[in-house]
């Protein structure tokens, strides 16, 4: 019996220690009582841009969560895949509701998406750490084209940081697919393309704002159809050298 009760005494003594440091190390790693630390909140703001719904957003500092005031459940839905995306928590935002002083107007609350209205789901890659909010994309081009004629446009990286940025990335790292005006995936994000292994190099100077890569498209669909006249949304994405930016998107009118 005393053999038991002193090696229990050790056993217990020992493990104190490991305790004690599994709890200072928790403690460290969690900068606010949500657990969460400030670099994934200003990893989370840049996610809430194009949400049409967001009648403002703020940091919660004291608890530790980005909040957004007056998403719809569709915005909200969307928010939850960019997130995902981003490998980010998605406690992360407190959803709050919005009224109409803070809208300046009748506060929408849509529960289906509307004709026009992007998916959330998408086919575009996000591999790597997201870009910085500091750069952001865009797409610029012809605003009609022809079906079955090729047409390009320009994604392009705008910087607002204090630092000039290089990327040394494939010549294949720009991703796009196009959306028809009912929502749907017409012209998914091709997975068995070839692509040269040339490396290429973009700097993007502060203030600046740098071609990145040119997509192609000719109207036509997933199955090589032409698609019908209308107006389509193209969006695209950087994925590569470790890295992905939020989507960048073009309303473009197919004749």
């Amino acid at each position: 019996m005393k053999r038991a009760l002193l090696t229990l005494s050790v056993l217990t003594l020992a493990a104190a220690p490991l305790t004690g440091t599994v709890l200072a190390q928790s403690t460290a790693a969690s900068a606010y009582p949500s657990g969460y630390t400030r670099a994934q909140l200003d990893a989370a703001v840049p996610l809430l841009d194009g949400l049409k719904t967001l009648q403002s957003s703020r940091l919660d500092l004291t608890q530790g969560r980005v909040v957004a005031v007056g998403l719809s459940a569709v915005d909200r839905l969307t928010l939850l895949v960019r997130l995902r995306q981003a490998n980010l928590p998605t406690g992360i935002v407190d959803y709050q509701v919005g009224t109409a002083a803070d809208a300046g107007a009748t506060p929408p609350a849509p529960t289906t998406p509307a004709t026009g209205t992007l998916p959330s789901a998408t086919t575009l890659p996000a591999a790597g750490s997201l870009l910085a909010p500091t750069l952001r994309p865009g797409l610029s081009g012809p605003a009609t084209l022809r079906a079955g004629q090729a047409t390009t446009w320009s994604f392009t990286l705008t910087n607002s940081g204090t630092a000039a940025v290089n990327l040394a990335h494939g010549a294949c790292d720009v991703r796009f697919e196009v959306i028809s005006a009912a929502g749907e995936i017409v012209r998914p994000d091709p997975k068995d393309t070839l692509c040269t292994m040339q490396i290429v190099n973009t700097s993007v100077g502060v203030g600046e704002t740098s071609e990145v890569q040119k997509i192609r498209w000719d109207g036509r669909g997933a199955g090589g159809q032409v698609l019908p006249a209308g107006t389509y949304t193209l969006r695209a994405v950087f994925s590569g050298a470790g890295a992905y930016s939020t989507p960048a998107t073009l309303k473009v009118t197919l004749q």
